[in-house]
């Protein structure tokens, strides 16, 4: 991998914040030209320092009142084919190999929770799951996309 300078953290340090600022705009910040603020980018996306832009949706505001964390204990032969079942079902918004007793961990979105309890009888006809364990969160203190870099 190249090396990555200040100016580098800097700019994945906006990125992370407004993740659809112009080149432009970018350039301005950072003092350098919109075509150096595209170059830089272009090379962080080729590195895989930025893996996606993407929009952060208000999910409640979309109907979509439980999130979930689900520990999911796993057949160890089986828990990659688990852990691939689980990423096409849709609520399913992460998924963590864990240390300790479960396997994984699953983060779900529910519309409520008859919907969750759905989703929980799904995942638990998956062959090698051997158990879930279930928390409702009841309030989000905080969620962040970003870190200090420089």
């Amino acid at each position: 991998m190249s090396e990555i300078d200040e100016k580098d953290l800097k700019i994945l340090e906006v990125l992370q914040e407004e993740g659809n600022i112009t080149f432009v705009e970018l350039g301005k910040r950072l003092n350098m030209s919109p075509s150096t603020a595209y170059i830089r980018v272009r090379r962080l996306k080729q590195m895989g320092l930025i893996k996606k832009v993407v929009s952060i949706i208000d999910y409640q505001r979309l109907g979509y009142k439980v999130r979930a964390y689900i520990f999911v204990k796993v057949d160890p032969k089986r828990l990659e084919a688990v852990a691939r079942e689980l990423a096409n079902i849709e609520n399913i918004l992460q998924i963590h190999d864990i240390t300790g007793e479960p396997s994984l961990i699953a983060q779900v979105i529910a519309r409520d929770n008859e919907h969750l309890a759905q989703l929980l009888d799904q995942i638990g006809r998956i062959d090698g799951v051997v158990s879930t364990n279930t928390m409702i969160a009841l309030r989000t203190l905080k969620e962040s996309y970003r870190i200090r870099l420089t």
